[in-house]
């Protein structure tokens, strides 16, 4: 499987928003891309978050495939918000980048 991790990563690094930077990084995957969606448009959802919720939909995922990717973010980093990930100071946004690429990348490998 192509890293895309790494991917999301460097996009971060380069300047990319976090939302920017995991919807980018699956573009290959993605053959409905639109637009990445704006951080914390919806909720107060981290931008990554949506980015792989947006990845997902537009690839015909199901509810359940949602659902499974905001229960493995969220046992992985304690929310889906922002703010409180943010707050939460001990992972680095860069973190919550390239760990939504990777599993949104491994949820559509199953599919």
């Amino acid at each position: 499987m192509k890293d895309y991790e790494s991917i999301a990563r460097n996009n971060h690094r380069n300047g990319m928003n976090c939302a920017s930077a995991v919807y980018n990084a699956l573009e290959d995957l993605n053959k409905n891309k639109s637009t990445a969606p704006i951080p914390r448009s919806e909720g107060g959802k981290c931008g990554t978050v949506l980015a792989a919720e947006k990845i997902i939909r537009e690839m015909q995922g199901s509810e359940q495939d949602l659902a499974e990717f905001d229960r493995i973010f969220s046992e992985k980093f304690g929310s889906l918000k922002c703010a409180e990930l943010r707050g939460l100071l001990r992972n680095k946004c860069n973190d919550y980048v390239g760990n939504a690429a990777l599993i949104t990348a491994k949820l559509l490998e199953k599919a």
